[in-house]
């Protein structure tokens, strides 16, 4: 009767445990988008083309119609690097590569269409404004290849807030919080993968979830002037993505340690006080459906 107890808790339990462990983007993460204009060689507008964005690392792709004023938007995406494809009768195929999306971020793109057939086509690397025209926020986005490479004492993300010349620390551990560009240290907002983190049970906001770095793709500080849906706060708000899964498979395995063993001791010390420090985990991600469907695992562990 044990032993059936056992073997029922354990098919319960793996399943709740592995799909803790995955990071699922089945919802739009932050408000980062792809918008602009179409137009011909006489710079008018080109109304009914039809819009496709495709995110190179999945193959999701996403349709839309230009307006008549030639206008196209592709609201809540995720982070990462996408392409642009537009068809228009009269018109040859214009195909933007590289166009990169960050957290909380709208990249602007025009296209300018060449007259021609559908069986012409013409691919260019996106031309994107480097300015948030479509947003006065001031923000600061910090990437996943910084996240990685930056020395952090217990790998947690929330530290890289410090990267902002805004932010004054106060506290440390996990009663840390920050006050940016003047506000209140407790006048601070955090969302992860679009959806609120913040911890009130102290009646001090702060983030209740600080993924490891390994599960992080990019997070932006927004300091001021933020749009509307990011009420809430009085200061700074921070948005967190998650990395997610691609076409590919792909992982590592990771240890960080501290021992006493290799520290040197101080001119007055005569010994190091021990210190045992091991921080330690793995990731692995790739597809389940190929253009379809991905995945994404990170295990963290402390001793």
């Amino acid at each position: 009767m044990k032993e059936r107890a056992l073997v029922l808790l354990r098919l319960i339990v793996f399943p709740v445990w592995l799909l803790a462990g995955l990071t699922v983007h089945s919802l739009p993460a932050q408000d980062s988008g792809v918008s602009g204009r179409i137009l011909d060689s006489s710079r008018a507008a080109v109304g009914r083309a039809k819009v496709t964005l495709t995110r190179v690392d999945t193959g999701e792709r996403r349709q839309t119609i230009s307006n008549k004023e030639g206008y196209y938007a592709f609201p809540l995406l995720l982070p990462g690097k996408y392409q642009l494809r537009v068809e228009k009768e009269g018109f040859a195929i214009e195909t933007e590569t590289g166009i990169s999306v960050e957290t909380a971020s709208i990249s602007t793109v025009e296209i300018k269409l060449s007259v021609g057939s559908l069986s012409q086509s013409i691919s260019v690397t996106a031309n994107q404004s480097p300015l948030q025209v479509g947003s006065s926020a001031i923000a600061h986005v910090v990437e996943n290849q910084a996240i990685e490479g930056l020395p952090l004492i217990d790998r947690r993300s929330e530290q890289l807030i410090r990267l902002n010349g805004f932010v004054v620390e106060n506290g440390a551990g996990s009663s840390t919080t920050f006050a940016v560009a003047g506000g209140r240290g407790n006048n601070a907002n955090y969302y992860v993968d679009g959806g609120n983190a913040q911890n009130m049970s102290l009646g001090v906001p702060q983030l209740v979830f600080d993924p490891p770095v390994e599960a992080m793709q990019e997070f932006n500080i927004a300091l001021s002037d933020y749009s509307a849906e990011l009420g809430r706060s009085g200061g700074s708000v921070t948005q967190i993505t998650t990395r997610s899964g691609s076409n590919r498979f792909h992982g590592s395995v990771y240890e960080y340690f501290r021992n006493d063993v290799l520290d040197t001791r101080t001119f007055f010390s005569p010994t190091n006080p021990t210190l045992r420090y091991n921080l330690f985990g793995g990731s692995f991600g790739g597809p389940i459906r190929k253009d379809k469907t991905q995945f994404f695992f990170n295990y963290e562990g402390r001793r």
